[in-house]
């Protein structure tokens, strides 16, 4: 492909933090980059984007969805179609035959993609794999919770089995105790789709994110994060470089095998800092949110898979800058808001904000990367930077005046 124009991309997705680094990657080499998402989403603008469009959500009109994105494909020209999160994942599994002829589809067929989207699937095989997870129940209805109070200790994490979502974004609780049981389901309540009911797993969250190619593992990174949004668990918003644990990519690299996935994944453990004993949290069949942080430290996935697809030999180093830190800006205020609501009525929530409030000038550190700031190219930050605070802005409006009107406020759980 020397000498010769390359062809643009399109990227699928509405995660700032994940298009744009694939963007700025893979403009860096010469390559087109556009974007699509949904029209719920906020646009996407950078140096390293040509445009930006929206496309009709699949689940509301999947022959809007295939029409548009048919012809967006056809008129730009693109010959990869890159989805970037588990949405645009799921629309483009469900629609793989009506793209496969026009581009290159940059994610696995239907069937293996699905055993990433479907946790339940995905730990069945780590289980085959001889691979620890966590000690699981499936659930379709609230009241069989009170059924398996006794068989395993809490706190219990209870979360949805598939991430083929729909409409709204099915909700995750961390439940204490039998009380919380009863007085979060108070009412019996029917789960559709399931959900998966997992014993709580102490330890921090290690992330191997592995590009594979005909079965052959061709880059591997390792990150641990440091904080989270939310506090009590969930997306990274600080993380650290790590030198590759060759147990956890052997692990890995077997696991993706099984699926015989192809293109990049990330799997992600809790390890355990004690005793070194990891377990198995789940499989990201897509690029993850930390994906600027092994670009940073010089292991470039995006690239890699470009190539791959374009019959070029990637050039992968064998040693990337191990130490190097990142921080995504946003989810780290908004994980800030949301100890500052919790610290109120939580003393764990009390002890992790000044903690927090201790370590921000390490957090805000020049040597720290951000996940969207450059100086050739500020404004992806800068508006990302701007939505957060009018929506912490909005929320917090909207909490006094209801406070003010004696109307009860939900609030997000703590421990």
């Amino acid at each position: 492909m020397q000498g010769h124009k390359k062809r643009p991309v399109l990227l699928l997705g509405w995660a700032p933090r994940i298009v744009i680094a694939i963007a700025r990657s893979l403009h860096q080499h010469g390559v087109p980059v556009d974007v699509a998402s949904f029209p719920s989403s906020s646009s996407i603008s950078s140096r390293a984007i040509r445009y930006f469009e929206r496309v009709p959500r699949p689940d509301l009109d999947g022959p809007g969805f295939v029409a548009q994105l048919r012809d967006l494909v056809r008129k730009g020209g693109h010959d990869m179609v890159i989805p970037t999160d588990d949405q645009t994942l799921v629309a483009i599994m469900e629609h793989y035959d009506d793209f496969k002829d026009l581009s290159h589809i940059a994610c696995p067929p239907p069937e293996i993609t699905k055993l990433a989207l479907n946790k339940s699937l995905t730990l069945e095989i780590a289980r085959g794999c001889g691979i620890r997870i966590p000690h699981t129940k499936t659930i379709s209805n609230s009241s069989q919770l009170a059924e398996l109070i006794g068989s395993f200790p809490f706190p219990w994490i209870l979360k949805p089995a598939d991430k083929e979502i729909r409409l709204e974004e099915i909700k995750s609780y961390t439940l204490k105790d039998a009380n919380e049981v009863t007085a979060t389901f108070s009412q019996e309540r029917e789960f559709a789709p399931a959900m998966l009911l997992q014993e709580y797993c102490s330890g921090v969250g290690v992330g191997i994110e592995i590009l594979l190619h005909r079965g052959d593992c061709v880059a591997v990174f390792q990150h641990r994060r440091l904080q989270e949004l939310p506090y009590t668990g969930g997306f990274s918003v600080t993380a650290i470089a790590e030198t590759p644990d060759p147990a956890l990519v052997e692990k890995s690299v077997a696991l993706l095998r099984a699926m015989q996935w192809e293109g990049p994944a990330m799997v992600e453990f809790k390890v355990n800092p004690t005793d070194g004993n990891a377990v198995l949290m789940e499989v990201n069949g897509r690029y993850w949110g930390t994906i600027s942080l092994p670009i940073s430290a010089g292991v470039n996935f995006p690239l890699y898979q470009w190539q791959l697809a374009h019959g070029e030999v990637p050039i992968v180093p064998d040693k990337y800058a191990v130490g190097t830190k990142w921080r995504w800006t946003a989810g780290h205020i908004g994980r800030l808001h949301g100890l500052l609501v919790a610290a109120r009525r939580s003393r764990s929530a009390r002890k992790a904000l000044v903690l927090s409030l201790m370590q921000l000038p390490v957090t805000f550190s020049p040597a720290v990367y951000d996940s969207l700031f450059e100086f050739s190219d500020p404004m992806p930050a800068v508006l990302e930077l701007f939505r957060a605070f009018k929506y912490f802005s909005m929320y917090d409006v909207g909490a006094l005046l209801k406070k003010r009107l004696s109307i009860p406020v939900s609030r997000p759980s703590a421990n």
